[in-house]
């Protein structure tokens, strides 16, 4: 049990290091767009490859890197349309196999961004903009997100209560 625990908080001070790397890329694109349009009508000279760090990497970033604490935090869209109108112990099953299922989806995610990182490092693939930067720290970003989201979902499974859902 103290395992479990020492693991938990080791996932919780992860979660809470990537969601402040998320809070700090809004930060970071916002002043980024501002200094680019700055650039580009008073100065007439843009910030070269703003737009490509913003999508390549910032949007990345920003994303992925919340997913686990917005999952945690119940905030992730939901269909419960119909949620009110299913027995207790059916909705138990029903939530159990939609977890699975995107348990699944999402280790997909980190199996391919895993890969697809490792060949970029191999390969040394770079951007294809102008600044040519290496693309394999936004593959791993995605890939660090996906797998904190999976632990938050395996989490959902083993103990349901944990998240916040309504």
């Amino acid at each position: 049990m103290k395992i479990v625990k020492a693991v938990g908080k080791a996932v919780d001070f992860i979660e809470w290091i990537c969601m402040t790397c998320s809070v700090i890329s809004v930060l970071v694109m916002m002043l980024l767009v501002t200094a680019d349009v700055v650039g580009r009508k008073f100065f007439h000279h843009p910030i070269p490859g703003s737009v490509e760090i913003n999508e390549e990497y910032v949007m990345i970033a920003l994303v992925y890197l919340a997913m686990s604490y917005v999952y945690k935090e119940g905030g992730h869209v939901r269909v419960t349309l119909f949620r009110h109108f299913i027995p207790g112990p059916v909705k138990t099953v029903v939530d159990t196999g939609l977890n699975i299922l995107g348990l699944l989806f999402f280790a997909l995610i980190v199996l391919l961004g895993w890969q697809t990182s490792l060949r970029a490092i191999r390969f040394q693939e770079t951007s294809s903009c102008l600044l040519a930067y290496p693309m394999a720290p936004a593959y791993l970003i995605l890939t660090l997100g996906a797998a904190l989201l999976c632990i938050r979902i395996l989490e959902t499974i083993v103990s349901p209560r944990k998240i916040k859902w309504e």
